[in-house]
């Protein structure tokens, strides 16, 4: 496999395989709207139900702009979650029409963009929640997912950056650690590319994905054995965790790696 071909693997994972907690737009309700359920069926991933009540929450919150919102934020969450990009922009966007300060907004419409492969627009949205954003936490996603859309976007530098600024608030960010050894490995740095994803087992030893990442780096330097173990060791972890579609796709490329090849001509 050349190097071209195991960047390609590269961002396949980060493209197709969801990282636990990836991509989490925020709604961050106020008390008002915490026991809705609106924002229940938001969170039971219910999203259909969680669509119409939402409506209906919005069309009975008219005196009040701030509830609104919040509901308005779970809509489009549920929207997002289920594939309706144009309505959760849409809902978004109304937010930022009423609350321009509201970095909530800027996130989640930020990440519809990312699904919508728009990183340009995604970037600038992350931008605007940064500059607004105050709590550490919301910052680090907000760094997490910013880096990840200039990644996408063949920015590895700059991605880099954002994944620094989030590991200097959380240092065992796995998210932003696994990331960050795929920026690495873009820029050919693989050296940095194993030290970040042996962290990232060191703090998740079961993690499927960062062995097969893991694996494929190991490939492309040479070790064959080592490579093979992690792509077992991601098997076996995919299995475990119910995870059948990466399972059969680490099958896949280990029955590849170990069928001999045969010249023509």
């Amino acid at each position: 496999m050349n190097g071209s071909r195991l960047i390609a693997v590269c961002l396949g994972l980060l493209l197709s395989l969801s990282w636990p907690g990836l991509a989490q737009a925020e709604t961050l309700p106020s008390p008002i709207a915490s026991g809705d359920r609106c924002l229940m069926a938001v969170q039971q991933e219910r999203y259909d139900d969680a669509i119409a009540a939402c409506t209906q929450a919005i069309n009975r919150a008219v005196d009040s702009q701030t509830e609104a919102a919040d509901y308005r934020l779970s809509r489009g969450l549920a929207f997002y979650r289920s594939g309706h990009f144009a309505e959760a922009i849409a809902d978004n966007s109304q937010v930022l029409a009423n609350h321009s300060d509201d970095y909530r907004a800027y996130y989640n419409r930020g990440l519809v963009h990312v699904a919508l492969h728009s990183f340009g627009d995604a970037i600038a949205d992350f931008d605007q929640a940064v500059a607004l954003a105050s709590d550490p936490m919301s910052l680090t996603d907000i760094y997490d997912d910013r880096g990840l859309a200039k990644l996408m976007a063949a920015q590895p530098q700059a991605a880099l950056r954002d994944f620094d600024q989030a590991l200097a608030i959380d240092s065992n960010d796995t998210r932003a650690l696994f990331n960050h050894g795929c920026a690495c490995h873009q820029l050919g740095r693989l050296s940095d590319a194993l030290a970040d994803l042996n962290q990232v087992l060191a703090l998740e030893p079961n993690h499927a994905r960062t062995y097969l990442k893991r694996g494929v780096l190991r490939h492309g330097l040479g070790d064959r054995a080592g490579s093979l173990a992690d792509l077992y060791q991601a098997a076996d972890c995919a299995q475990a965790q119910g995870q059948p579609h990466l399972h059969h796709y680490i099958l896949t490329l280990l029955h590849e790696w170990q069928t001999p090849r045969t010249l023509f001509g």
